[in-house]
């Protein structure tokens, strides 16, 4: 965001002047790997020549707009959702890549996929059983998913 003059010039024009894709030491200074300064070009320039747009994205449903910036290299389940959550304000979406929803799901719902894996992860409950689960949340699951951050987060939950 300051690389590019704060959050009001943080545009994909002003992304795709940085020059960080050549830029080595501009690129580290950001903070950014070569494969994430490539996935933030990509989106840029889909932005930029109008593949995407906010005013498109509002318009779409949920899997539309799951569909569409999928497309877009580097963007996958995880970042769409935490997207739609939280800028484009959905209110039935459920995170089912995320961790901390999963783990939180084990815990409230006292379930474990398979306690004698070699891992949390694979003890962690699937998309399956989270979306059978949250499927009474609706049409508020993004509300529901704050709650399940909110249970990893303290223990008095």
């Amino acid at each position: 965001v300051e690389a590019c003059g704060g959050e009001k010039r943080l545009v994909p024009k002003t992304v795709l002047g940085l020059g960080i894709e050549q830029d080595h030491e501009k690129r580290l200074a950001i903070g950014l790997s070569r494969p994430k300064t490539s996935y933030l070009m990509d989106l840029a320039l889909n932005f930029a020549d109008g593949t995407i747009s906010n005013q498109k994205l509002k318009v779409m449903t949920d899997s539309e707009v799951m569909a569409k910036l999928c497309e877009i290299k580097g963007l996958g389940e995880w970042s769409v959702h935490m997207f739609m959550m939280f800028s484009l304000g959905r209110p039935d979406v459920l995170p089912v890549g995320d961790l901390a929803v999963r783990k939180a799901f084990m815990r409230l719902y006292e379930m474990e996929r398979d306690p004698d894996a070699e891992t949390v992860v694979e003890k962690l409950p699937g998309r399956k059983e989270l979306i059978e689960i949250a499927e009474a949340w609706r049409p508020y699951r993004t509300i529901g998913s704050w709650y399940m951050w909110h249970v990893v987060e303290t223990k008095e939950a």
